[in-house]
C-alpha cells in the first residue's frame, strides 16, 4: 500500500491502516519503554491523535516515507515527555537539606588552583590554539571559524583536536609537577 493510500485510509478510519500506523508507533516507541513506563500507552494514543491531525492538515510533505515520518514524530514526542518528567520532579520541603551557597574553603582553594593551572596551560599553548579556543568559547561554529580563518572545516577540526590534545598533555604535565612538588614539600618537613 502506498503512503498516500495509507494516509487516506487512516483519515477514513480504516482499521487496517490504523493498525499499521499503531504498529509503527509501538515499534518506534519501544526504546523509550524503560524511561516512560506507564506513560507510554497514553503517549502512543496522543501520538496517533496528533499524527492524524497533522496528516489531515497536510503536514506530511512526502519528503520521506510515511513510516519514517511517524518514527520521527514518535522520537520527538518521547523525548519531550522524558524532558517533562524531569521537570515534574517534586521534593518535599522536609526532605530538603539546606546548604550554604558560599563555596567551602576546599572549593575556593580548588577553584584558585584550577584557575592557576588554566593560565599556565594557556601560556604554553601557541597563539593559534588560544585564538581557536577563544572563538569556541564565544560560541562560534566550525563553519564560522573556518570562514574567519580562511581554512576548510575539516582542517580546522583537525587543528582544534591537536590543540586540545596539546592542552591535555600540558595539563597532565603541570598536574604531575604540582603533585611531585607537594610530595617533595611533605617529605622535607
Amino acid at each position: 500500500m502506498s503512503d498516500k493510500e495509507t494516509i487516506r485510509e487512516l483519515l477514513a478510519g480504516e482499521p487496517e491502516a490504523v493498525m499499521q500506523v499503531r504498529s509503527w508507533i509501538r515499534i518506534s516507541s519501544s526504546p523509550y519503554r524503560g524511561r516512560l513506563g506507564a506513560d507510554l500507552e497514553d503517549l502512543e494514543q496522543e501520538i496517533l491523535l496528533e499524527l492524524t491531525l497533522t496528516l489531515r492538515e497536510d503536514g506530511f510533505r512526502g519528503d520521506s516515507r510515511l513510516r519514517t515520518f511517524v518514527r520521527t514524530c514518535v522520537h520527538h514526542k518521547c523525548i519531550d515527555r522524558m524532558r517533562a518528567q524531569t521537570r515534574r520532579t517534586w521534593v518535599s520541603v522536609d526532605d530538603l537539606e539546606l546548604v550554604s551557597k558560599e563555596p567551602s574553603s576546599f572549593e575556593r582553594v580548588a577553584s584558585a588552583q584550577t584557575g592557576e593551572m588554566a593560565l599556565e596551560i594557556l601560556e604554553e599553548l601557541g597563539e593559534g590554539c588560544r585564538e581557536l579556543f577563544e572563538m569556541l568559547r564565544d560560541g562560534a561554529s566550525y563553519r564560522e571559524m573556518s570562514e574567519r580563518l580562511g581554512v576548510g572545516e575539516g582542517a580546522l577540526r583537525a587543528r582544534v583536536l591537536r590543540c586540545r590534545r596539546r592542552a591535555i598533555a600540558i595539563r597532565d604535565r603541570v598536574a604531575s609537577n604540582k603533585g611531585s612538588n607537594k610530595t617533595l614539600g611533605t617529605t622535607t618537613r
